[in-house]
């Protein structure tokens, strides 16, 4: 009897050990999952990963049997392991059209691999889509524009390459040397007018309105820009400090460099601009400003490296204002 008694306490125990719930984990195993006929869970798919950044990529899936899926939980779980699951981050995320979903994915590693995939839950379980990777991008060495040292008065080919000097020459003045003016203000240029461009014919057309200030410290200069958006229907403010500024007498010229990565890909970008102080009317005639295309990732939207336009003021006079609140 005893024995018996003792053998009983051992199954209980045993049951009661079996019984104990696993506490979840954060490694990439799969969650338990009960088997369930699987014509009976959502048919989900990963669609694509794009618009990639340092930081930040959009991603997109879709539940293909949407109608009948009856699924009320869908999005994506990511990591920097394969095979991502719901142990690892994840976000709920909603219907964009027809079964396709949605959303950005933010504060990612840049030089970072991931690993994504789409999920759907409705009441008869969870189903995942395939898995995709992509990387993030490399930490920006330059974040937002800057703007390299002039030598000896002389604008860098970094900013102006050489082979395009001459002829970008023809159309906007680029002045040279170390004692240029004085300039102070918010000059006012508005709107600005393309008037040559390397592909099409672009003479004289209208192209947006924008609103400058420069404001001269020693040999740098602060320059800030006020851009009018139409979708926005309000103006947009772009900063850009601390710019070199070369010239001789009244005339000037300063610039800056710009990285990018539109649509997730690399861009490079000089903007050049140059005018003369008219001290007595206290504006800037002859202002113009040239951008030039210095590197692309192959972006289709973008035109070839060494490309540029040319851009001048509407009536070539810049004048002195306070910022325009309002269009």
């Amino acid at each position: 009897m005893k024995k018996l008694l003792t053998l009983a306490i051992i199954m209980i125990a045993l049951t009661i050990v079996s019984c104990k719930k696993e506490k979840p984990t954060n490694d990439n195993s799969e969650p338990p999952i009960v088997v369930v006929d699987s014509t009976l869970l959502p048919q989900v798919q990963t669609m694509y990963v794009n618009n990639i950044t340092q930081e930040s990529a959009d991603c997109r899936g879709k539940i293909i049997d949407w109608e009948i899926a009856g699924a009320t939980n869908y999005g994506f779980c990511w990591d920097t392991l394969p095979n991502p699951n719901m142990n690892n981050n994840h976000l709920q995320s909603t219907i964009i059209m027809g079964g396709v979903f949605g959303l950005t994915l933010i504060d990612l590693s840049p030089s970072t691999t991931y690993y994504i995939r789409a999920y759907a839950e409705n009441s008869k379980g969870l189903a995942y889509g395939n898995v995709i990777e992509f990387k993030t991008l490399d930490e920006d060495p330059h974040p937002g524009p800057w703007s390299p040292t002039p030598v000896n008065g002389e604008i860098p080919t970094s900013v102006l390459p050489s082979e395009l000097a001459s002829e970008i020459s023809q159309y906007i003045n680029i002045y040279q040397g170390v004692n240029p003016p004085e300039v102070e203000g918010q000059f006012i240029v508005s709107p600005y007018i393309l008037f040559h461009a390397t592909s099409g014919d672009t003479t004289n057309i209208l192209y947006y309105e924008r609103y400058i200030a420069f404001f001269r410290h020693g040999d740098r200069v602060d320059f800030f820009g006020k851009q009018w958006d139409d979708d926005a229907n309000a103006y947009y403010l772009e900063a850009y400090r601390q710019l070199n500024v070369i010239g001789d007498g009244n005339n000037f010229t300063t610039y800056y460099i710009v990285e990018g990565y539109p649509n997730g890909m690399y861009a490079k970008q000089s903007v050049i601009f140059s005018g003369t102080w008219d001290v007595a009317n206290n504006a800037i005639n002859d202002f113009k400003v040239v951008t030039i295309l210095l590197a692309t990732g192959g972006n289709p939207n973008l035109g070839s490296v060494n490309s540029y336009c040319i851009f001048g003021d509407e009536d070539g006079v810049s004048e002195y204002n306070p910022w325009i609140d309002s269009k």
